[in-house]
């Protein structure tokens, strides 16, 4: 059992942004222990049923309790827009039924923390139809990563010709590779092979999210940052698919013509 005497507060992280949950309890930036499900097809209807019994045997095998934790972080998003809802909820239950403090953290800062200090990290995470969730950081030690673009979700392409000149230059996330790729294809012939231009460096995915979560709300915590419950709200960048047909009026003609 890990002893309950700390000087850092005990924090619980959840992540449901992505097609798995993650779990992780932290004491400051010490990670303790933490848990990671997949859910596919019909399992994901479940997700949120499931969540508090996962979380009640994350604490348990930590020899903790709910009522331990004195600091409760989520990951907003961008991502599954219903996994992101759950994650939210959730979180915000557990906050304002014990009076403690929550803080959101998109996925795109929990990467770009997790990649590694530089002037330029540009995090992209794939979305649907071929786009990708991209935003560009500067990641300092010790300090929640600074954001130098707002979050967006476009074609690896168009990232691409956004960042080619950009060096030294750091990309994470799982579509990391897509952008190097068409960053290649922008350079002229034999360029990168020369020292004028390098492509940029890729850092390939590390740990459990929830961990990164963890951290960046405990960077922002101990500077005086959030902790209000009711000012987090989902980071989706875009709307969802069901949000777009109901503008173009599509879900409306489906109606009709069915009825």
């Amino acid at each position: 059992m890990l002893s309950n005497l700390r000087t850092e507060p005990l924090i619980l992280a959840l992540d449901t942004s992505s097609k798995t949950t993650s779990i992780a309890l932290a004491e400051g930036e010490a990670t303790l222990v933490g848990l990671e499900v997949g859910f596919e097809g019909a399992a994901s209807d479940r997700r949120s049923e499931r969540l508090w019994g996962e979380i009640s045997f994350l604490l348990a095998e930590a020899g903790r309790s709910l009522e331990d934790v004195e600091l409760f972080a989520v990951c907003v998003g961008p991502g599954g827009f219903t996994g992101i809802r759950v994650g939210v909820a959730a979180a915000k239950g557990f906050a304002m039924a014990s009076n403690r403090p929550l803080i959101g953290v998109t996925s795109l800062e929990s990467v770009a923390l997790a990649a590694a200090p530089a002037p330029a990290v540009c995090v992209a995470i794939k979305a649907y139809r071929g786009e990708v969730y991209h935003q560009l950081f500067s990641v300092e030690p010790d300090r929640p990563p600074i954001a130098r673009s707002s979050p967006a979700a476009e074609a690896p392409e168009l990232i691409a010709s956004r960042l080619a000149q950009i060096e030294p230059l750091v990309l994470a996330g799982d579509a990391a590779g897509d952008v190097v790729e068409c960053i290649g294809k922008l350079r002229p012939e034999g360029a990168v092979k020369s020292s004028a231009l390098r492509l940029p460096l890729v850092v390939p995915p590390s740990r459990l999210r929830a961990y990164d979560v963890a951290r960046a709300a405990f960077l922002r915590f101990r500077r005086g940052e959030g902790g209000d419950s009711e000012s987090v709200s989902a980071c989706y960048v875009r709307p969802a698919e069901a949000e777009v047909k109901l503008s173009l009026g599509l879900i409306g003609k489906k109606q009709q013509s069915t009825g």
